[in-house]
């Protein structure tokens, strides 16, 4: 088994899933949160196109955003069985970038609290409500008796789908009320073990701090 590690600023990043993908598998890895500014600007500048998070495999570089969860799902077998499964889950995590293109386009990292919060108001209010319309019509349109997203097995796109939903009801608990196919799906997906305990001990801190600051 390649030696895993993952560099991250210290605030939630496309990071989680990777995490969230090796604990579901139950592979071992190091993972160092970078606070300190020399420190940030050591890890960004180790980094192909100067972000985190960061993936070293057997110290080899792996970054981006998805290119990391990709990777790891791809090695752990969580991608579905055909290349068709692969797509979906591809397109179904482009969805969420989508979602979350204007946060990340506005360099969140740099934003003050009161600006972080602001940007996140105006998502929950403008555009994630037509985003989870979309993938209650996804869910809704599927033939995939298992209730999953893109194959009769879970892979990564369940995961990252579910993390995402989950950490934003604990700061809005009502966010899925109109949603049923998607909140069925949510609940589904968090009743796992690992999941759960991954949302309990590493999301939702870091979400209800958020919540506690509106």
């Amino acid at each position: 088994m390649p030696r895993y590690k993952i560099i991250d600023y210290v605030y939630p990043t496309a990071g989680e899933l990777a995490r969230l993908i090796l604990q579901y598998k139950e592979v071992e890895y190091e993972d160092e949160k970078v606070d300190s500014p020399d420190r940030i600007y050591e890890a960004e500048e180790e980094s192909p196109f100067g972000v985190l998070p960061i993936l070293l495999v057997d110290g080899k570089i792996v970054a981006q955003q998805n290119g990391i969860a990709r990777y790891l799902a791809r090695e752990l077998d969580l991608v579905g069985k055909t290349n068709e499964e692969a797509a979906i889950c591809d397109m179904v995590m482009d969805g969420l970038g989508v979602m979350f293109a204007k946060v990340r386009g506005n360099q969140i990292s740099r934003l003050d609290s009161k600006q972080q919060i602001t940007l996140f108001k105006q998502m929950m209010e403008e555009d994630v409500p037509r985003y989870l319309a979309k993938y209650e019509q996804f869910l809704e349109r599927s033939s995939i008796s298992s209730g999953y997203l893109a194959s009769e097995q879970l892979t990564w796109c369940d995961l990252g789908v579910a993390l995402t939903f989950a950490g934003m009801q604990i700061r809005q608990p009502k966010l899925l009320e109109k949603y049923p196919r998607l909140k069925s799906f949510v609940d589904k997906v968090s009743s796992n073990e690992v999941v759960s305990h991954f949302i309990e001990t590493e999301l939702a801190p870091s979400a209800v701090l958020r919540k506690n600051s509106m």
